[in-house]
């Protein structure tokens, strides 16, 4: 049998826990968004700016005016629509990965699946993901000719793509923000965090913005009326008439 003591002491220390994570906000702003149906506080010290009705935003440092962390919802729009089994987890991974990729005129920098995931959850009940993603390059060195005495029809050469390691970016993040009918996701990128990016701003507390992000409270709001073009296009496939 527990001793009443211990009890106590495991109640006390769970409660000041709780009233410290509900002042480690007091005095902070807050961004409401009623199109995505979410809100975060952030210090006073910072300013947040949406854009495109809060699709994304950033937030910078009110004194030097150096963006720390940029945001984005993803999907911002209601169509395509998801399958079925679609998770905020496997849209937030994807999304992440799709951030990373930049071309170049003989290959492409991007980072991969990610090497560590962690979850989190926020003061409210939505869950914070953490992640860390192995970045590469490849290039074609020999498989680009666009000199002017190259032939049309000329086949180009037979070459071995070089993979170079860019190293880990993250941490990163993302919060699940999904409304009933369909997974949604808050980005919060920090600057500073991706290896190949030279840094020339400021960067944030990794701690301060996992608190920003724990008070993230999502609410409900009106699904979109519509259909998308997708759905009328099976539609007409349905009933026999491939034109429509």
């Amino acid at each position: 049998m527990r001793r009443p003591w211990i009890i106590g002491l495991c109640a006390a220390l769970l409660a000041g826990a709780a009233s410290a994570a509900e002042k480690a906000d007091e005095g902070w702003r807050i961004y409401r968004n009623e199109k995505f149906g979410y809100e975060l506080s952030y210090p006073a010290e910072m300013d947040y700016t949406a854009y495109v009705e809060g699709a994304s935003g950033e937030l910078k440092d009110t004194r030097t005016r150096h963006r720390l962390v940029e945001f984005e919802v993803w999907p911002p729009d209601e169509c395509p629509r998801q399958p079925a089994d679609a998770t905020a987890k496997a849209v937030g991974i994807a999304r992440a990965k799709t951030m990373t990729q930049a071309d170049g005129p003989n290959g492409a920098s991007a980072c991969g699946d990610p090497v560590t995931v962690r979850t989190y959850a926020a003061r409210h009940g939505a869950t914070i993901y953490e992640l860390e993603l192995t970045c590469g390059r490849e290039t074609y060195p020999d498989g680009h000719d666009d000199t002017d005495d190259a032939a049309p029809d000329a086949v180009p050469p037979e070459t071995q793509a070089v993979l170079t390691p860019e190293g880990t970016k993250g941490p990163t993040y993302f919060v699940d923000i999904s409304p009933p009918w369909r997974q949604r996701i808050l980005v919060a990128d920090p600057v500073g965090v991706d290896p190949r990016m030279r840094v020339t701003t400021g960067t944030i507390d990794l701690a301060v913005l996992r608190t920003i992000l724990g008070t993230v409270k999502t609410f409900g709001i009106p699904q979109p009326p519509g259909v998308c073009i997708e759905d009328l296009q099976h539609r007409g496939l349905s009933l026999g008439n491939p034109s429509r």
